[in-house]
């Protein structure tokens, strides 16, 4: 009998692996199909591997492709370090964009931006949003230590938002050039709109080596969930957990921010629907997270593109929409 549900349990998790894996193909073959402009699809793609360049292929190859592999490393990279935070800080309501992580690696774009670094090298815009991205982490980590109350750990990172966010907005307001104020603008609403095979070699390695990062947390997360003396006497070392979540969010983060903008809310809404098949496990959460957080950025999307609107609404804009509402919620939830 034991052996016979054992055996239907994994039958059970292949099931949801391949279902997961199917739908993220489903929406990527979406993805590539669905514009603002209809394309001859599978004529594109012979043409593409014959080498003929023609405006389907070019539509297809040089623009939709990136843009969905974005969506992909998006998605998976902010789920994955919602998780991780969740589960760190023990906290459900933590996320990059709410803890002011998102908005300081913003802030370090726009301040590269508006210094004009960005024009030496474009490489110093994700040199400047991981390096804030870092110190925001490093401050809430360290502040949040001693801190009991959940609803604590989340005004702190308000708090970091909210500097991060004036600091922003007077670097807006002193810039005159109108070409740096329109790309400040695009990094706080957050947008995969013409991305280019180069962002996605640009964020795509650091998020992978964040997600590796955060990844061999997910053992020390289960224990860290009994308490931290527990986990302690149990060897789990703290320091070097504080030290891998610390790096990993810090990578995927300035990875994906530099890129695309603050793109918010998905790390708190994913972790919270993996959960309930988990059995609130935070290893396993860690591990189902970012195909389910992928999945949310190629829908969301695709919505874009298909809704009758005048001009294409923002990523960042619509995942807040969608976002802000169950925030709300997971406060009204809370008990010290």
């Amino acid at each position: 009998m034991h052996k016979f549900l054992r055996q239907k349990k994994l039958l059970s998790k292949k099931f949801v692996a391949y279902s997961i894996v199917s739908l993220l193909a489903l929406f990527s073959f979406l993805s590539l199909r669905i514009g603002y402009v209809n394309i001859d699809f599978f004529s594109a793609i012979m043409n593409g591997i014959s080498g003929q360049k023609t405006t389907d292929t070019i539509i297809l190859f040089e623009l939709r492709l990136p843009r969905t592999l974005m969506c992909l490393i998006v998605g998976a990279g902010l789920g994955l370090a919602g998780a991780a935070l969740q589960g760190y800080l023990r906290n459900p309501l933590a996320e990059p964009s709410i803890v002011g992580i998102s908005s300081s690696a913003a802030l370090g774009a726009v301040l590269c931006i508006g210094l004009g670094i960005n024009t030496i090298s474009f490489f110093y815009t994700p040199i400047f949003a991981l390096s804030f991205a870092m110190v925001a982490c490093l401050i809430l980590i360290k502040l949040t230590q001693n801190t009991v109350s959940r609803h604590s750990v989340i005004l702190i990172g308000v708090g970091i938002s909210a500097l991060s966010g004036s600091l922003t907005t007077l670097i807006l307001s002193l810039s005159d050039n109108p070409f740096a104020i329109n790309e400040i603008v695009f990094w706080m609403l957050g947008s995969v709109t013409d991305v280019s095979y180069f962002h996605v070699l640009l964020a795509g390695p650091m998020v992978l080596v964040g997600s590796v990062f955060l990844l061999r947390c997910a053992s020390d997360l289960n224990l860290l969930s009994l308490g931290e003396e527990t986990a302690s006497s149990t060897g789990v070392n703290i320091g070097r957990l504080r030290l891998n979540i610390l790096f990993g969010t810090a990578l995927i983060v300035g990875g994906t921010t530099s890129v695309t903008g603050i793109v918010g809310f998905v790390g708190l809404v994913t972790p919270h629907m993996v959960r309930p098949f988990v059995n609130y496990e935070p290893k396993k959460t860690l591990i189902w997270t970012p195909p389910i957080a992928a999945l949310l950025i190629l829908v969301s999307d695709i919505a874009i593109r298909i809704l009758p609107t005048t001009g294409e609404i923002k990523l960042g804009v619509l995942t807040a929409l969608l976002g802000t509402p169950f925030f709300l919620y997971l406060i009204g939830q809370q008990r010290d």
